[in-house]
């Protein structure tokens, strides 16, 4: 069976095969993809949906996915018309002389963000002989780049030196009693690459400096941040009392949460996420939103919640009560099922469903209470969703 793959940051065929490519369906979308000159044939036997850029890779060209720092002493010792192919962030040093730059014989192929002393920015220019993305200035020290979940709070701050230059690649968290004072003191500068949430009363400070590439939240002032799926039953619910909550997650409500509980509980939610509950809350629910867009989704009977998980025929058998399956990322159907399987029941699709054959696709395609998904068959049925690199 063949993958579908979701996206690749780098996809290296420089040494790829015919049976090395056979396995892979489709890719939806490459950032980079090398190639060589005896593996050049290869790439337009793959099905890609969106290709940002590709290269063709020589005897004289390197490499780098992720980031690569460079400064004076890197520019001396390189090789004689050395390619570097960067991608990610290239950052430029500070202490880099004109004088060597001049001289240096060096090329750098960008995929993503250059970033380079504001005095700088027009010598190092030359050298970048082609960039997918942007150039950026800072000021002061050599940015500190920082990758994954970066939680931005007052005693992080204070280890930075002054004026830096904050790089972040993944999601930044602020925390809510950030001092933004000492935020004024160290930070020249943030660049996010992905997502930031941040408070309402961090915005005319941290944002005024900032560029982000991706997604911000913000989140109001005085709500309590909620950073994980929370499942919600009568007797877990009480650990709120009057709450403001935000979250980026699902919240779900098990059916013997009352309305009274509810009312107890929450007085507001700041959801940039969905909210799956009994039918006998929405109304509630919905006065509780601090958000027009948040989606509510509901159940009458019996509800299953699918992050990932795979399933036979005998288990749409022990479904009893008629169930709304709210498949939130991905579920696999490994069996043939008919009409009879999804009787009473419900499917509400956010995520994927890989099934084995046309027919029990169609018989999904009823059951679809809402479709914001997608269903795979056959070949297409297996997907792995992000690589940073996939060599073939």
């Amino acid at each position: 069976m063949g993958r579908t793959i979701g996206n690749v940051a780098l996809l290296d065929l420089t040494e790829a095969t015919e049976e090395s490519i056979a396995s892979i369906t489709h890719i939806k979308n490459v950032a980079l993809l090398l190639y060589t000159a005896e593996t050049a044939a290869l790439v337009p036997k793959l099905s890609i949906g969106n290709l940002a850029q590709s290269l063709k890779i020589k005897e004289n060209m390197q490499v780098i996915n992720g980031y690569l720092t460079v400064d004076n002493q890197y520019l001396e010792h390189t090789k004689v018309n050395q390619v570097v192919i960067v991608n990610g962030l290239l950052v430029f040093k500070d202490d880099i002389q004109f004088g060597t730059i001049k001289k240096s014989t060096c090329a750098f192929i960008v995929n993503g963000v250059v970033y380079a002393p504001t005095s700088l920015k027009g010598a190092v220019a030359p050298l970048i002989t082609k960039q997918s993305g942007t150039t950026l200035g800072f000021n002061g020290p050599e940015p500190k780049i920082m990758s994954g979940t970066t939680h931005l709070t007052t005693e992080f701050v204070k280890g930075l030196p002054d004026q830096t230059t904050l790089l972040c690649n993944g999601k930044v968290m602020v925390d809510e009693n950030l001092d933004l004072d000492v935020c004024r003191e160290k930070l020249d500068a943030l660049f996010v690459n992905g997502k930031i949430e941040l408070y309402e009363h961090h915005v005319s400070t941290l944002l005024a400096n900032a560029t982000v590439n991706g997604t911000t939240h913000t989140i109001p002032t005085n709500f309590k941040r909620l950073e994980k799926t929370f499942h919600l039953s009568n007797r877990s619910i009480k650990r709120f009392k009057q709450a403001k909550v935000y979250t980026a997650s699902p919240l779900i409500f098990e059916k013997d949460v009352t309305r009274d509980s509810l009312d107890q509980a929450f007085t507001s939610i700041h959801s940039h996420s969905f909210i799956f509950c009994h039918e006998d809350v929405e109304d509630l629910i919905y006065e509780k939103l601090n958000r027009f867009e948040t989606d509510v989704y509901t159940y009458s009977d019996q509800f299953l919640f699918i992050e990932k998980d795979t399933w036979h025929q005998e288990r749409f058998s022990q479904l009893k009560l008629p169930t709304t399956i709210l498949v939130n990322q991905h579920l696999t159907i490994e069996d043939p099922i008919d009409y009879q399987h999804t009787l009473d029941h419900s499917i509400i699709l956010l995520g994927d469903i890989s099934v084995q054959d046309q027919e029990t696709k169609t018989v999904i395609q009823e059951a679809l209470a809402e479709n914001k998904g997608r269903i795979k068959c056959g070949t297409d049925a297996q997907e792995n969703t992000n690589y940073a690199e996939l060599s073939l």
